[in-house]
């Protein structure tokens, strides 16, 4: 195993994630990690506010199909990241929110803009990975970027700003992506006859389209069946407005056809 700093095998790791762009706030949290984002390829993208950068890594992921990828400043800074993961969540955007935090021996103490930091993400990520032990920086970054993957959705990478320096052996893990079938031949085949009795047969258009790339095949199938298209809460982008097939979004403020 090579020897580097966990500032180091965290940068190694987005890397080895395909990582090239994160949106957010320089601060001093991160600030070991940071001078290596340039050698390594990686951009941080500033923005006036952090909501901003985690609605700019959701729709960087959106659009990407790769992860969105925003930190901050440990306290105050993360927590304006609340609103845009929650976003994220509902969109399914496979976005992982790094957040440093205060030191691991002044926990407790009133440290450094002190938070607690894992429960506000609690009910709006996959998972959180929490490195308690520097060593496990690569392990539990690659987890999160995984993960996030896997289960569309974002994911917190949690770290005590302490833990960015000293010296460990590191193994970066390779990324684990899991193709997605293509559905079971008795389900396709039922779908198939459901379809074919349906007497006024609508599509609802929504993440599982765009996730696949099947907007073209959306649109063959709502046209052989001349079915009208509406697009499912927050994802527009799953059917062109274009088509004389589609009848709008729902959810808030739908259009009455919709």
């Amino acid at each position: 195993m090579p020897r580097m700093t966990p500032s180091e095998a965290l940068v190694e790791t987005l890397a080895a994630n395909g990582v090239t762009d994160a949106f957010g706030i320089m601060g001093s949290a991160f600030m070991d990690a940071m001078d290596i984002f340039a050698p390594a390829g990686i951009r941080l993208i500033p923005v006036v506010h952090e909501q901003g950068a985690g609605h700019m890594a959701d729709g960087y992921s959106r659009v990407s199909g790769r992860h969105g990828v925003c930190i901050a400043q440990n306290g105050p800074g993360i927590t304006n990241f609340v609103t845009a993961i929650a976003a994220a969540y509902w969109a399914h955007s496979p976005v992982v929110c790094i957040t440093p935090e205060t030191g691991s021996m002044s926990q407790g103490l009133g440290g450094f803009q002190e938070a607690q930091q894992l429960p506000f993400f609690e009910t709006i990520t996959k998972y959180q990975g929490h490195v308690a032990n520097p060593a496990r920086m690569a392990e539990l970054t690659a987890r999160c970027f995984d993960r996030a993957m896997l289960e569309n959705g974002p994911t917190q990478l949690n770290i005590p700003r302490d833990f960015f320096y000293g010296d460990i052996n590191v193994e970066i893990p390779q990324p684990i992506r899991i193709e997605r079938g293509a559905g079971g031949e008795q389900s396709l085949q039922e779908a198939a006859e459901l379809l074919a009795q349906a007497k006024n047969p609508v599509i609802i258009s929504g993440g599982g389209v765009v996730m696949s790339g099947a907007v073209e095949e959306c649109k063959a199938l709502a046209e052989f069946l001349g079915a009208p298209v509406v697009n499912s809460y927050l994802h527009n982008d799953s059917f062109p407005a274009s088509h004389p097939l589609w009848c709008g979004p729902l959810g808030y403020q739908a259009p009455r056809p919709a």
